[in-house]
């Protein structure tokens, strides 16, 4: 038994409270401490008010930057959950930082949400939500179907969560319509059935392009009409589409002005930086990437046009190993264009992040990575 403040409690109780202070990850490789911590951190209770007490991280914390790398064996897709690393090494060198998680081959990461791993299978509108650090696997229903006027090839589903009600919440993106799906929290039987909501400002919903969520809102990037001669598989930046989770409600935002047409803008990736949406954009006739950063947690019904904020510019030299405090790692691809009688370099898909330990700015491009000290 232990004293504090003129109080009695048992062992467990406070080593329960000081567990509950612990990061999830702690917590999770607690497990292999002791018996006694094993069984605290299974107790459902646990689990739950650990949760709680976790789930709106401070705007100042900076995530941890994980890489998921999926394969296909065996008809499952297994994906491998390590580091990002900045340092140059080979991912097939790197320890798996928490688990090998399986789900069915037609399964990919559609996205991250409060740690959560959100995997889909557009093909059959079914969702998984995995938790990295414990394993544990929610199954959400099978979405309903689209329907025969379904213009487009593909659904995008998004895991969002609101600070204020801490409700998860799945929202499938389709053409001219919205579909949720309020996820249950502990002790309940189900989460209500999906739901279909109009999408007043109809839009292509960008697939290759990682969706985020900032705040309690999930940013969404589109893609506008292109010109004939740009590559089918690379997108032009559209308005960002902007979904509050708790009250459900949708905004455009056009997309920032960054003084190029929109045929050199090679391809964009986007990812949350410090409570702000950040855009990294590559500009292929200049060798260039910038970042924006825009202030979504804004409710002002009279300004349709939040000022993004150009936070860098970078000059990428494709022959030089370092250049500006970046540095390549490897060589990037070349795509030829006939209609400029010559060869222009294409970038294949990109990543952005900031690693939180370094304080790197970290780009990726392929196999190639970029990485800069960040200040900001």
């Amino acid at each position: 038994m232990a004293a504090i403040c003129g109080e009695t409690i048992s062992v467990d109780e406070l080593w329960r409270e000081i567990l509950l202070r612990a990061p999830t990850k702690d917590v999770a490789r607690s497990c292999c401490v002791s018996t006694q911590w094993r069984g605290i951190v299974r107790d459902p209770s646990f689990r739950k008010l650990h949760h709680d007490r976790h789930a709106v991280p401070s705007k100042d914390d900076v995530p941890d930057a994980l890489l998921v790398i999926t394969v296909n064996a065996d008809g499952q897709s297994v994906s491998t959950v390590v580091p990002a690393m900045v340092s140059p090494v080979s991912t097939s060198q790197r320890a798996p930082m928490y688990r090998v998680i399986k789900n069915g081959i037609s399964y990919s990461l559609a996205n991250v949400c409060n740690g959560f791993l959100c995997f889909a299978s557009w093909s059959r509108a079914k969702v998984v939500v995995c938790n990295p650090i414990t394993g544990e696997k929610l199954a959400i229903p099978r979405a309903p179907p689209i329907g025969p006027d379904y213009k487009s090839s593909r659904a995008r589903f998004v895991l969002g969560f609101s600070p204020t009600t801490h409700v998860y919440k799945l929202f499938r993106f389709a053409d001219r319509r919205i579909d949720v799906y309020t996820l249950p929290t502990s002790g309940e039987a189900g989460g209500g059935g999906w739901r279909q909501l109009p999408l007043l400002y109809p839009c292509t919903v960008v697939e290759t392009t990682p969706s985020v969520v900032v705040g309690g809102k999930i940013c969404v990037m589109t893609a506008t009409g292109t010109p004939s001669w740009h590559p089918p598989e690379i997108p032009t930046l559209g308005p960002v589409l902007v979904v509050d989770v708790a009250s459900e409600k949708h905004r455009m935002y056009s997309p920032p002005d960054n003084g190029c047409p929109a045929a050199d803008e090679t391809s964009f990736t986007a990812f949350e930086l410090h409570g702000r949406l950040c855009l990294a954009i590559r500009i292929s006739m200049t060798n260039t990437v910038q970042f924006w950063t825009l202030s979504v947690e804004e409710d002002d019904d009279d300004d349709d046009d939040l000022p993004w904020q150009l936070l860098y510019t970078i000059k990428i030299n494709m022959k030089d190993g370092y250049n500006n405090g970046f540095q390549e790692l490897e060589p990037m691809n070349d795509w030829f264009n006939g209609g400029n009688n010559g060869f222009i370099q294409v970038p294949e898909p990109m990543d952005a992040w900031l690693d939180g330990e370094t304080h790197t700015l970290c780009y990726r491009e392929g196999s190639t990575l970029y990485s800069r000290y960040c200040w900001n």
